[in-house]
């Protein structure tokens, strides 16, 4: 009878022990995002404080050179935190099509908050005539502020042209078919921006079967994610 009781109040301890866990690990509220972080890799520094008030301070150290900013962040989904443009910009980092920073919430354990910073972004562009069901054909972005327009050929070439800020960019290039299926673009391929890809980053879109395009522009190596650790522990 007295092992039973011993064996019952070790499960109620590890009940309650794994309760009291998920509720912190399973919490990414503004009081645990919030508080001050920092990078430091391959003689880049960074420290970052994020507000309650949706407010953060970031300071840089790049080369010996140190650069000061100031802005705002906000939640999305879960675990997602967006910069506003004045966030600067890390090794590693691929920012959004306007120049926006993403980072997403890790826990370490259930406890020890890091923020991780994306190394993608995605791109839409819709079929201009939806009737056509092949690759090839003629499609549009909807990026806010860009007019963007995209001819896939059935020769695997394409035809880009981008109007943003007032100034007219083309591009010509050519895609291919991954063994997934995804289309995978050559350097040639414009951003938002109007620049075409660094030697750095990528131009895919997943599953081109519908009447969008989800291009991803990606950083090439996924293997270093720029990553701010966030001081909690003495």
């Amino acid at each position: 009878m007295k092992h039973l009781w011993v064996l019952c109040g070790c499960l109620f301890v590890i009940v309650v022990c794994f309760v009291l866990w998920y509720s912190v690990a399973s919490d990414y509220s503004d009081n645990v995002a919030s508080g001050t972080y920092h990078l430091a890799d391959d003689g880049e520094t960074s420290t970052l404080i994020l507000k309650l008030d949706h407010s953060f301070q970031q300071e840089l150290s790049q080369q010996g050179n140190v650069a000061h900013a100031t802005g705002t962040w906000r939640r999305i989904g879960e675990g997602g935190i967006v910069f506003s443009k004045e966030f600067l910009p890390v090794s590693g980092q691929e920012p959004g099509a306007d120049g926006t920073a993403f980072a997403d919430i890790q826990k370490d354990l259930g406890f020890r908050v890091s923020l991780a910073l994306r190394q993608y972004h995605v791109l839409w562009y819709g079929r201009i005539d939806p009737r056509t069901n092949t690759v090839s054909g003629t499609y549009a972005g909807d990026e806010p502020g860009v007019s963007a327009t995209l001819v896939l050929k059935p020769d695997h070439s394409f035809e880009q042209v981008i109007h943003t800020l007032g100034i007219k960019k083309e591009a010509k290039g050519s895609w291919t078919v991954g063994q997934n299926g995804d289309i995978i673009f050559s350097k040639d391929f414009l951003k938002a921006s109007g620049e075409a890809l660094r030697s750095d980053e990528t131009a895919s879109a997943w599953d081109p079967k519908g009447s969008n395009l989800q291009i991803q522009i990606a950083m090439t190596s996924r293997s270093h994610v720029p990553t701010f650790r966030k001081k909690q522990f003495f």
